[in-house]
């Protein structure tokens, strides 16, 4: 993916309260953020996962790219794509990734741009 500075946005949509968007999304611009928090699905977003962890179901094992399972070592491991992530956010800023379900809150409002 480009830089963010370098790609022009096809369009947007605006989630306004409770209601999720789906598409083919590179950035969310955050205008109110009532719990300061959002619900995104979307490629490479990794986490910190404990030896065993019991949520590595929802990982990707970078071995063969299957579900990670529940035996493996402790490390940064990339969500599925399907599975849901609460992101914090504030408003103000904006979250530059590879998303493809944007979920607000009641009262929240973000700006999503489509590639």
């Amino acid at each position: 993916m480009a830089h963010p500075a370098n790609t022009f946005p096809k369009g947007f949509f605006l989630v306004n309260g409770v209601e999720t968007v789906t598409g083919d999304f590179f950035a969310i611009q955050v205008l109110v953020a009532t719990d300061a928090s959002m619900t995104v699905k979307g490629s490479g977003i990794f986490e910190y996962l404990a030896a065993d962890a019991s949520d590595g179901s929802s990982h990707v094992d970078p071995s063969d790219g299957k579900p990670l399972g529940s035996t493996h070592a402790a490390g940064q491991y990339e969500r599925l794509s399907t599975v849901s992530t609460v992101l914090p956010c504030v408003a103000g800023s904006t979250i530059y990734g590879s998303f493809n379900s944007v979920t607000g809150e009641s009262g929240d409002q973000f700006i999503v741009y489509y590639k």
